[in-house]
């Protein structure tokens, strides 16, 4: 398989940042310092998105605005990871690099990934020689904002936590009740404080907090991104995009984490200006700069570094809109190009969350990456020296846009809920399939030249599909197998009841695992 310069770095980065941190404690973790993600809806926060989230206090809050990161529970996981210990909330890159492997030194996790990237790794001898005043104060780079619940879809694997829609559907249906579980019960939400604040959003003192604390970490900040619910449902987005617009950073990687499928075509085409109002040249003025002969003064640039959206999709076609109820995956699909033809310098990352029903679509959805990253590869972006002149015909100082790659997918395994976990499908057929798709990966794997091309995929996004394969096969023990087996056979068929949806109609690659499961299922019962 040929490694591209580009890749082959990207992965050589994260192995040599696990010599580096292993160095420090075989458990240390950039991201519990460098990296925080706050359900503002809730007062949650967590320092990536993979461990369970936990309460912000409230008292001192007001006062001291960095308590939305500088929480005690992190204080105290920093200090387990720097004595070598395992943080249980971390299970997520602990299971990764515990997953067998023909590697010496086991897979990467997100640990190693995260901790090597810009944002994060020119901060490890900062954090390495810190004191416990540091890890009571520290202001992160990377920021992950949820400001709000409300969302037009209510995707199979969500909740009624963080979308309004599965909410109402709760409220109307009740929760689903399946063998040995209860499933989005939203007073057992409440009861955990999961659930939004009945507050409005204007009065939410953890949004009032944030709003306190954002001048303070903006100038610093390296990357913001904005989750939902769905982000472009609500106020506080926009407010984030035009305070970017009108206070320039040219350090900042802005993004937003959407379904791409608004309810109304208005809030897309809103979103499309927007960005292109912060891809439009700013000029600085600077009267030290001024040249007295001509006029000109200061330089130019875009308001920030670049614009990542994250866009949520598991497969493609009715699959994709079965797994993820409201989505429209044509106007998805158009909407992704419009992104990246209206635009000159955004990218897209697709996040396919893997789960059991991502996997009979997989090469169908890689093979819709390869043709986006044909399209808007590098030879048919433009490199080009943009000259402005201001409102007195003054021509300012040239900017050259550079050209980068703009079409990025993810595939982080799906943990919750257990029934949907692709470990229901180890031991069987589905295991050679998804031999076969990285196979197609390694077949389409990026040219050796990363100067002249973006298209195929990278190494280490099949040693991403690697780890999952690797996962997958490790299966449940066989009662919890046996249980979450059940558990998926009920919830599909309340899930068509409520939705008027026909699981085996649109999953017919299923059909036999469905059909295996109610064998068994009813032969239970006959006992």
């Amino acid at each position: 398989m040929a490694i591209t310069k580009k890749s082959k770095e990207y992965h050589a980065g994260a192995e040599e940042m696990r010599e580096k941190l292993n160095a420090i404690s075989p458990s240390f973790c950039l991201a519990k310092w460098m990296m925080v993600s706050m359900h503002l809806t809730n007062g949650k926060t967590q320092s990536c998105y993979h461990p369970p989230a936990h309460d912000i206090p409230i008292e001192g809050l007001s006062e001291n605005p960095g308590l939305l990161h500088n929480t005690e529970f992190k204080i105290k996981e920093r200090k387990q990871m720097r004595n070598g210990e395992r943080p249980d909330g971390c299970k997520y890159c602990w299971a990764a690099e515990d997953a067998p492997s023909a590697e010496k030194l086991g897979h990467l996790s997100d640990r190693h990934y995260k901790s090597s990237e810009w944002w994060a790794a020119d901060q490890l001898e900062k954090i390495q020689l810190g004191d416990e005043r540091l890890d009571k104060g520290v202001t992160p780079a990377y920021v992950e904002v949820n400001f709000n619940q409300a969302c037009n879809f209510k995707c199979i694997y969500c909740s009624p936590h963080i979308s309004s829609e599965w909410q109402k559907e709760i409220e109307i249906h009740g929760d689903y009740r399946l063998e040995e579980y209860i499933h989005n019960n939203i007073e057992a939400l409440k009861k955990v404080g999961l659930m939004p604040l009945t507050t409005p959003n204007n009065e939410n003192p953890f949004v009032q907090s944030f709003w306190k604390w954002w001048p303070q970490i903006y100038k610093d900040l390296k990357v913001f991104r904005m989750t939902g619910g769905e982000p472009l449902l609500d106020v506080n987005t926009w407010k984030v995009l035009d305070y970017a617009h009108q206070n320039p950073n040219a350090d900042l990687e802005l993004s937003i984490t959407s379904n791409l499928c608004p309810p109304k075509s208005e809030i897309f085409e809103k979103f499309i200006l927007k960005l292109q109002k912060l891809e439009k040249i700013q000029i600085w003025e600077d009267s030290d700069k001024l040249n007295k002969n001509t006029g000109n003064y200061g330089y130019v640039s875009p308001a920030i570094k670049y614009f990542m959206l994250f866009v949520s999709c598991d497969s493609v076609g009715a699959q994709a809109e079965y797994i993820r109820t409201g989505m429209n995956f044509n106007v998805v699909k158009n909407n992704i190009r419009e992104v990246l033809s209206k635009t000159d310098g955004t990218a897209i990352t697709l996040i396919n969350t893997f789960n059991v029903l991502s996997l009979p679509k997989l090469k169908d959805f890689l093979s819709w990456i390869l043709e986006l990253r044909e399209e808007f590869c590098y030879e048919n972006q433009k490199e080009e020296v943009i000259q402005v002149s201001d409102p007195r015909g003054i021509l300012h100082k040239p900017y050259t846009r550079k050209k980068r790659q703009r079409v990025w997918f993810d595939i982080p395994i799906l943990s919750q809920p257990s029934w949907l976990s692709i470990k229901l499908m180890a031991n069987t057929e589905w295991e050679k399939h998804l031999s076969e798709i990285i196979s197609f990966m390694e077949e389409n794997v990026q040219k050796d030249d990363y100067d002249t091309s973006y298209r195929g995929f990278k190494p280490y996004e099949i040693l991403k599909v690697k780890r999952n394969f690797s996962i997958m096969k490790q299966s449940f023990e066989p009662e919890e197998l046996n249980i979450n087996k059940r558990r998926f056979v009920e919830y599909v068929n309340e899930l068509d009841r409520r939705r008027a949806t026909n699981f085996l109609q649109i999953f017919p690659e299923l059909e036999n695992f469905y059909k295996s499961i109610n064998s068994t299922k009813d032969k239970a019962y006959e006992k």
